[in-house]
């Protein structure tokens, strides 16, 4: 429909368009979206046509003067402790206003009781944040003992926690504004989980840190073990034509009327360095992949550090640009998006179309 766009974007040009191509190369001719010539003609419209009563914008003015302050992201702050019979252990979260969550899981050495165990919990998370340089933090907890008694709303009875209580105080005069918070159990499983864990691990004596590192699957471990076990046993969909084009041999036990398509087949590929390649009608030439080099190739262009996770047709294209190819690639690239785990999280999914978004 655009013969300029067609002209400058097309890969290989042959005959009369690539001498067009080399008559207009001396102008430095460039092709611009119709859109942009839009939005100029919208600018060029604004200049040539200014606003007779129009204010100066004052450069030198305070903008928005009337509002006194502004709201300051905060800090959350989740603990929680565990007191049984393997041990002692207390479990800190700390998430940033960008969504960064830091875990603290302490193993305690000395006995303490569950109230004790929560105010341990608390007291650390509190000068973790001071270490941070946090200035505003939300505290939450899943014990009302604790956080009445933070908060001043009841009194302590008890000889054993009323140091906590003031060295908790002693700490939030760090801060610019401490909120306490209580919440129930079941919206403190990080935490809790952390204080259990930190309570029934055995650490030896020589150890003061162990590295905890959770990672999240959505399938068993066996299904790549198995997908490389068959792509190893199964041969490359053009060896075939890779023979024909190195040996001229047929597969064995193949009919003349096999043999007559292997021929065809073989004309529209070349052989490169020991390499097979599939020659497009534009002139371009395609490496022929196999199975498990096509599945790393589509994890690579999908999820790797560029891979902006798009749908199967786009993947498939885009897999063609990079000059790659096999015969199901559309198929095979629509069936990886389809089991695209952020795909299943974040995308919408339709029948003509599969796209997929990361966080």
């Amino acid at each position: 429909m655009d013969p300029v766009k067609y002209l400058f974007e097309k890969p290989v040009l042959n005959g009369r368009l690539a001498r067009w191509t080399m008559m207009l190369s001396e102008f430095d001719l460039k092709y611009v979206p119709l859109k942009v010539i839009k939005g100029r003609a919208v600018a060029e419209f604004f200049a040539e046509n200014p606003i007779n009563d129009a204010q100066t914008i004052d450069t030198w003015s305070f903008p928005d003067e009337d509002i006194l302050q502004t709201d300051v992201e905060s800090w959350d702050l989740y603990f929680d402790g565990a007191s049984n019979l393997r041990g002692f252990g207390i479990g800190v979260l700390l998430i940033s206003p960008e969504g960064e969550h830091t875990p603290i899981a302490v193993k305690l050495d000395f006995e303490v009781t569950n109230n004790a165990a929560e105010y341990e919990a608390c007291l650390i998370g509190l000068q973790a944040a001071v270490s941070l340089g946090i200035k505003n933090l939300r505290v939450h907890g899943d014990s009302s003992l604790i956080i009445n008694q933070v908060t001043g709303s009841w009194k302590i009875r008890s000889e054993s926690l009323a140091p906590y209580q003031a060295r908790i105080d002693q700490v939030a005069q760090f801060f610019d504004h401490v909120t306490y918070l209580h919440l129930p159990r079941e919206e403190n499983q990080f935490a809790d989980a952390l204080a259990k864990l930190a309570s029934l691990i055995n650490m030896p004596d020589y150890m003061m840190e162990m590295p905890l590192c959770i990672e999240r699957r959505s399938e068993p471990a066996y299904v790549h073990q198995i997908t490389d076990e068959e792509e190893i046993a199964q041969e490359p969909w053009f060896q075939a034509i890779l023979n024909f084009k190195l040996n001229g041999t047929y597969p064995p036990e193949m009919d003349k009327r096999g043999q007559r398509a292997i021929r065809l087949l073989a004309s529209q590929y070349i052989l490169m360095q020991g390499e097979l390649y599939k020659r497009t009608p534009l002139g371009v030439v395609l490496r022929c992949l196999d199975h498990s080099q096509a599945r790393k190739v589509m994890e690579e262009v999908h999820d790797g550090e560029c891979g902006p996770h798009m749908s199967g047709p786009m993947m498939a294209k885009k897999i063609t640009r990079l000059g790659y190819y096999w015969t199901t690639m559309e198929s095979d690239c629509i069936k990886y998006v389809r089991h695209c785990h952020n795909h299943k999280i974040f995308g919408t999914y339709n029948t003509s179309l599969l796209r997929c978004s990361i966080q």
